[in-house]
């Protein structure tokens, strides 16, 4: 009976055994779960689920530990990293995954999930020999990166105060400078009259002597210069008066007078204008004569804060004399492009080219003389002002321009294109025989500097040299 009794318990132990390892197998807790699915116990089959999921996890999560340990033999802390996280994720319990990410933690310099990952393990493990290691150091190190980082916002934070400071600022000074604008009275009348006294050096009589101009009424260099904005849109410009083509150009407009009107469309300003020239000599034609010309051009030209670019053309075509003509007549053709820019209050610089062309015909005897002076301009500007008024008071101009002038006279073809007469002096019927611009008679070389004083708050004057 001993015998069979024991040999009982023996297999008692041995179906006990068999049947405790089939009840932690995943396979038989799933067929269970099923099962119990089926009699619509659903929580106990809920149960029967996640036990089976908890124990291939806990299996899984060996594995994966596994493969992080290998991936950190080969240097790939990265990929083992992530087996590591995925073994924790699959069993949380799992310290030694906890010990071997906190390292590698510790050794990629993320010193937070280092020292979260150590003192876990030292919570559930006071005794271990590994974390102990490198966990002081983690804190050292975790510490002086929140002092740096620290270091870093307070640097950013300042670096963005003196940004917003500067921006405050630069706001405040548009905004002082926009009511400066404001205050001042809008423009309504600027005018200007200039004249020039000539005087030549004469090398044979070894002085100095007054140079007369031929003009009307006066004999003297003068012009008239008149700019009316009764609205911001609209300005009417008049310039009259005797102009000073050059020493070498002789009295061909001993009068002139131009008058525009403008629109301004915000930046960009149009208008059209009317131009008369006027001739009283006697350089021409043997004796003194009266001629007059009328010519109708525009104007194009665009303003903004910091530039001024203006095209104005009075072209010969607009009418012009041709083989239909009688008597003897004037044509002038007038073409100018002009640029400023100003760097800031204190200095500027311009650019300006422009072109004027004289022709007196004699329909007769189908011949015509031609004068033209074209110039080329270059100039700075310097300006100083009043700390107390704001205001410009004292103004420097330095201008070079090099002037070019042209002559043809007697031309016995006097309506055809490209004749010596215009376009700089271009003749066609001589391109080819090394002589395309006969027109072309000299050149001067111009250097002068103005100053301009403010007197008051409507008037200034200026001296040119």
């Amino acid at each position: 009976m001993t015998i069979t009794r024991t040999t009982a318990a023996i297999l008692l132990a041995t179906v006990f055994c068999a049947a405790r390892l089939s009840a932690d197998d995943p396979a038989e807790l799933t067929r269970r779960g099923v099962q119990l699915s089926t009699e619509k116990k659903f929580d106990d089959a809920a149960r029967q689920f996640d036990r089976a999921i908890e124990i291939q996890d806990q299996a899984s999560a060996k594995t994966y530990h596994n493969k992080g340990w290998v991936r950190e033999l080969k240097g790939d802390f990265p990929g083992a990293l992530k087996n590591y996280e995925e073994a924790i994720r699959r069993n949380p319990k799992q310290l030694p995954s906890y010990e071997r990410s906190g390292y590698l933690y510790y050794k990629t310099a993320d010193y937070d999930r280092a020292v979260a990952a150590g003192e876990y393990v030292i919570k559930a493990d006071p005794n271990n020999a590994e974390v102990i290691k490198w966990l002081p150091e983690a804190y050292k190190m975790k510490l002086l990166k929140q002092q740096e980082e620290l270091l870093a916002k307070q640097r950013e934070e300042e670096r963005k105060r003196k940004e917003e400071e500067e921006r405050r600022r630069a706001e405040e000074k548009k905004q002082a400078e926009k009511k400066d604008e404001e205050k001042k009275p809008s423009r309504i009348l600027y005018a200007t009259w200039d004249f020039t006294l000539r005087s030549a050096y004469y090398f044979d009589g070894g002085d100095f002597k007054y140079v007369t101009t031929s003009g009307i009424p006066v004999s003297l260099p003068n012009m008239l210069y008149v700019s009316f904005m009764p609205t911001p849109s609209w300005e009417f410009d008049l310039l009259a008066g005797t102009p000073h083509l050059g020493a070498l150009m002789p009295g061909v407009a001993a009068y002139t007078e131009r008058f525009q009107v403008m629109y301004h469309m915000d930046k960009w300003f149009l208008g059209v204008g009317v131009l008369g020239s006027h001739y009283k000599d006697d350089f021409n034609y043997g004796k003194e004569l009266t001629l007059h010309d009328i010519k109708v051009g525009a104007v194009l030209g665009f303003s903004d804060e910091k530039s001024t670019t203006k095209i104005t053309a009075y072209p010969r075509y607009l009418p012009q004399d041709t083989s239909h003509s009688s008597g003897r007549t004037l044509d002038v053709g007038f073409m100018e492009f002009s640029y400023r820019y100003d760097v800031d209050k204190y200095l500027g610089y311009y650019s300006r080219i422009s072109a004027a062309d004289y022709y007196f015909f004699d329909h007769r005897n189908r011949v015509s003389n031609y004068y033209g002076v074209y110039e080329l301009s270059l100039g700075l500007v310097l300006g100083k002002y009043d700390d107390a008024t704001k205001q410009k008071f004292l103004t420097f101009t330095i201008d070079i321009t090099e002037r070019f002038y042209l002559l043809d006279l007697a031309n016995d073809e006097p309506y055809r294109f490209a004749n010596g007469q215009g376009l700089f002096g271009a003749d066609s019927s001589t391109w080819f025989k090394g002589d395309a611009f006969p027109g072309y008679y000299t050149n001067g070389h111009v250097f002068s500097v103005k100053a301009e004083e403010q007197i008051n708050r409507y008037f200034f004057v200026y001296q040119k040299i």
